[in-house]
């Protein structure tokens, strides 16, 4: 089997492993579990076409929940099926980028496997919310536009990844907002890095915009890369909307409805909200001082269910350290990979910190969680080679793998006896 159809066959191994954790038992809980009872019946006016009733977000997320609503009827597999069914092309795609940001199938195998044991990241994929969606289309779009930059992709195949790229990424924005700050984040970064190749190798500063012949889309000017990627994105991100025009109640009218709508969308997202009780400030969330139990339930038996959206300790709080040393060593030794995930993890999660949003819970930080996965690898990619760096390898999948595994019955809402709830309360902020 040649190199090519190997890691074909990887890719697909993620995707065939990912289903059968990621799907057992999504009717176990048959009724509405924390936010979906805000964006499925969103969705059901959707697809019925009588009303917007959640206007204070984009529409894309609902609109695949009314799609699974529309294929697979009003039931739990309708509201969350194509959530997993996203989740696990996520993965996949973020395979693809710890494959090629690492170069190291071991470590790509290591970024997706913390990727899955994080807890939360399974809990979103099984709930009907628009963090499902976005933070997976997120990295369909970065793997896609990875692909397309290889040094010897042919201009046409480069060209179709730019602008399959662009349209995940509308659709991601489309979801939740957030995505067009981490695409404003990555083009903030690419135009700086073109800008860095163009003095370094003694050109003229417009090459950096206009010029050809770098390592990355070599046959595609900045400008011209930029386009093909972003006017797809755009036509996306605007389609989404498209349903608004046929709404039964208050109808947008054209473009201009459209522009207005976003006007409305601003102001909900930024007034003032009521008190939660599971809110919480952007700087506690790595420390996971406040998760939340999206579900809880007694059973007939005396029990309970329960849902806990929380983050995996090993990942989460040894992420912090993993932090630490790409940051350090990365710039002691001048390790380029290891310090930009961690300026990355750094930009995703710092982000909240000046958004005007008036409360924020620990989900806002899903996406910062998943690129703790790539810190952590990256950490372990430093540490000397030889036995140090195996152990660290194995005894970090092993630990986040046991931990997974203690939290299952809050993850997959397994009937547990009278208080075995408690025993995942690790933190007196837990409960």
């Amino acid at each position: 089997m040649d190199n090519l159809s190997t890691q074909a066959l990887l890719r697909l191994m993620v995707f065939a492993i990912a289903l059968p954790f990621l799907l057992p038992g999504l009717d176990i809980v048959g009724e509405l579990v924390f936010d979906e009872t805000h964006y499925v019946p969103a969705a059901k006016s959707l697809l019925s076409l009588t009303e917007n009733r959640n206007p204070e977000h984009p529409l894309f997320a609902k609109e695949m929940i009314a799609a699974g609503l529309f294929l697979f009827g009003d039931n739990a597999y309708g509201w969350r099926l194509p959530g997993v069914m996203m989740s696990a092309f996520g993965l996949v795609a973020c395979f693809e980028i710890a494959f090629r940001t690492f170069s190291s199938v071991k470590l790509a195998l290591l970024t997706v496997v913390l990727l899955f044991t994080s807890i939360s990241f399974v809990v979103q994929a099984r709930t009907a919310m628009l963090d499902t969606y976005t933070y997976p289309l997120l990295a369909i779009s970065c793997a896609l536009l990875m692909i397309s930059a290889a040094p010897r992709r042919r201009f046409t195949t480069s060209t179709i990844l730019l602008i399959l790229s662009g349209v995940c990424l509308g659709l991601a924005t489309g979801a939740k907002w957030i995505a067009g700050i981490y695409a404003i984040l990555a083009l903030v970064f690419m135009i700086g890095q073109r800008i860095y190749r163009a003095f370094h190798d003694g050109r003229p500063a417009t090459h950096a915009f206009f010029g050809r012949g770098f390592s990355s889309w070599p046959k595609f000017s900045l400008i011209t890369a930029g386009l093909l990627f972003g006017l797809p994105s755009l036509i996306a991100y605007i389609a989404t909307y498209l349903p608004t025009l046929y709404l039964q109640r208050d109808p947008l009218n054209g473009i201009g409805g459209i522009i207005e709508f976003h006007l409305r969308m601003i102001e909900l997202q930024t007034m003032p909200l009521a008190a939660n009780s599971y809110e919480s400030d952007w700087w506690s969330w790595p420390l996971l001082l406040k998760p939340i139990w999206y579900h809880f339930e007694a059973t007939e038996g005396g029990g309970n269910r329960a849902i806990f959206y929380v983050g995996n300790p090993v990942v989460y709080w040894g992420g912090l350290i993993a932090l630490l040393v790409c940051l350090v060593e990365g710039l002691r030794r001048k390790a380029a990979v290891p310090f930009r995930i961690g300026l990355a993890f750094l930009a995703s999660w710092l982000t909240f910190a000046v958004l005007p949003k008036q409360i924020g819970f620990l989900f806002y930080y899903h996406g910062s969680a998943m690129i703790m996965c790539f810190v952590v690898a990256a950490a372990i990619s430093l540490a000397p080679a030889g036995r140090v760096r195996t152990g660290l390898y194995w005894t970090t999948l092993a630990a986040s793998t046991a931990v997974f595994a203690y939290f299952v019955p809050v993850i997959y809402a397994l009937e547990m006896v009278e208080d075995q709830w408690l025993r995942y309360v690790w933190l007196p902020s837990w409960p």
